[in-house]
C-alpha cells in the first residue's frame, strides 16, 4: 500500500449467509481494506470454515466468554451487542481509519477506492458519513439502488401509499448511511450510524453523498425470502418506520397474512417503469453499470 493510503480497519458483527459475508469481505478487500474483524453472532456459524484463511480477515465467534470480556450479557437486546462490539473493535485500532457496517452493506465511492477517498480528507479530520442507497428491482427484474430524497418529491412519486416512504425520505431503510472514523480518538462511543463522545455529543465531519459520488450501498431486500426471514426483528426495532409498522400490524390480522406481505414487499422493494423516470428525473436513483458488475 502507499504510504499515503492510510490502513482501514472494517468491523461488522454478523448472523448472515456465507455468500453475503464472502460478498462483504471481498469487496471491502478491494476497496483497500487492511484489517476486517466479523463478530459472528451465531457462535456456530459456518462461516469459521468456509471464510477462514485470509490473513487480513478475523472471524470471532460471539461466545458467551467474549461477551463476557465486553462486559454485556450474552441475552443483551442485539443493538446492545453491536454497539459493545463495534465500540470494542475501534478502540483495537491504532492508527488509520475504523468503519463500521452490516454485512448487507457495501461502500461504494465511484472512480475511486475508498482508501483513496478517505486519502483526499483533511488531517483534522475525525469522521465521514456516507449516505445510504438501498437496493431496488427495476422492470424486467434489473437492480438499481434507490437514493435518499426530498419528502415533497416521494409524495409526487408514490401518491397514496407515500406514508410508507416519506418517513425516511423515499427509502425503506435507513436513510443515515454509515460512518468512518480516524483511529485513535478517545472516549468515543460507537452508534449505529456514528460515533460520539463520553458525554453522548456527536462527532462532527463532512456527510458524503450524490456530489462526492458516494453511497453505502444498503442491500437491504435481497429477495423475499432473506426480507421476510428478517421482518419480524425490523418490525420490533428500528429497522421499519412506524407507518410500515401499522402497516404489517394490518396483514398480521388479515385472512392470509403471507400474501400480504409478499404483496407488500413488491410494493415497497420494485417500482414501475413510471417510478423509475419520476426517480431518474429527482435524482434518485443510482444506475452504475461498473458498480452493478462489481456487485
Amino acid at each position: 500500500m502507499s504510504a499515503a493510503l492510510a490502513p482501514l480497519t472494517v468491523a461488522t458483527i454478523a448472523r448472515e449467509p456465507v455468500p453475503i459475508l464472502s460478498r462483504f469481505l471481498r469487496w471491502h478487500l478491494a476497496q483497500g481494506a487492511t484489517r476486517i474483524i466479523v463478530f459472528l453472532d451465531d457462535p456456530a456459524d459456518p462461516a469459521q470454515m468456509a471464510l477462514a484463511g485470509d490473513p487480513r480477515v478475523e472471524l470471532r465467534p460471539c461466545t458467551p466468554a467474549l461477551w463476557a470480556r465486553l462486559g454485556i450479557a450474552a441475552e443483551a437486546r442485539f443493538t446492545r451487542r453491536q454497539r459493545a462490539a463495534m465500540t470494542a473493535a475501534y478502540h483495537e485500532a491504532t492508527d488509520g481509519w475504523v468503519m463500521i457496517l452490516d454485512a448487507d452493506e457495501l461502500m461504494w465511492l465511484r472512480g475511486r477506492s475508498l482508501v483513496e477517498g478517505l486519502a483526499g480528507l483533511s488531517a483534522d479530520t475525525p469522521t465521514l458519513r456516507i449516505r445510504s442507497a438501498e437496493d431496488v428491482a427495476l422492470p424486467g427484474g434489473a437492480i438499481a439502488f434507490r437514493l435518499p430524497i426530498a419528502r415533497n418529491a416521494v409524495d409526487a412519486i408514490y401518491g397514496a401509499e407515500a406514508g410508507l416512504f416519506r418517513p425516511r425520505f423515499g427509502l425503506v431503510g435507513h436513510p443515515e448511511g454509515k460512518s468512518i472514523h480516524r483511529a485513535g480518538l478517545p472516549g468515543l462511543g460507537l452508534k449505529l450510524h456514528w460515533a460520539v463522545t463520553g458525554d453522548g455529543t456527536p462527532i462532527a465531519g463532512p456527510l458524503w453523498g450524490h456530489a462526492e459520488r458516494a453511497y453505502l450501498l444498503h442491500y437491504f431486500a435481497p429477495g423475499y425470502a432473506r426480507w421476510r426471514h428478517k421482518m419480524s426483528w425490523r418490525a420490533g426495532a428500528h429497522g421499519f418506520a412506524g407507518p410500515l409498522k401499522a402497516w404489517l400490524a394490518e396483514i398480521a390480522q388479515s385472512p392470509d397474512p403471507e400474501a400480504g406481505y409478499r404483496a407488500l414487499y413488491d410494493r415497497l422493494h420494485s417500482l414501475t417503469e413510471a417510478e423509475v423516470i419520476a426517480l431518474e428525473q429527482a435524482g434518485g436513483l443510482l444506475r452504475d453499470q461498473p458498480l452493478l458488475d462489481q456487485g
